[in-house]
């Protein structure tokens, strides 16, 4: 018989693994991430943990040009993550109180990406709306087509 997952487990391992990237870990890549969510297998041998970075050409730069902190892309975070995975996974184990500890799988959030294409989406539309090229605009044509079975008999 195959054994369910458990949802509380995913709850308590994301919740621990941001607290102890917060808390633990002094990477620079890894300051401007979430932890979105956690699958924790039934077995509990693998924690696949989606996370969600900032988009780097959403922060402005300091504005006295004294150089700020820099954004780390994509792959300076994915970096950071694999990079940190040994020692969350023994911060984990102390902090979750698992009885097996999950080897941890970075993965980014899916659902950032779709969100992303969407607002991209929306934003052409938009554009297109000004600019006046966006094809047939939504109106109510009732009442101004010629469809002969709508003629009244005299």
């Amino acid at each position: 018989m195959a054994r369910r997952r458990n949802p509380r487990v995913d709850k308590r391992v994301q919740a621990a693994i941001a607290d102890l990237i917060e808390t633990e870990v002094a990477d620079p890549r890894l300051a401007m991430i979430s932890i979105t969510e956690a699958d924790v297998t039934p077995d509990h041998e693998v924690a696949t943990i989606y996370y969600s970075t900032l988009d780097p050409s959403v922060v402005s730069r300091d504005p006295r040009r004294t150089g700020g902190d820099r954004i780390p892309d994509a792959d300076e975070v994915a970096d950071g993550l694999t990079a940190a995975a040994p020692r969350l996974r023994g911060m984990l184990a102390r902090r979750a109180g698992l009885r097996t500890t999950p080897d941890l799988r970075f993965e980014p959030d899916p659902v950032v990406a779709q969100a992303a294409r969407v607002d991209e989406l929306l934003r052409g539309l938009d554009e297109q709306r000004r600019r006046g090229d966006g094809g047939a605009t939504p109106t109510d044509d009732a009442g101004t087509h010629d469809d002969p079975g709508d003629e009244e008999s005299p």
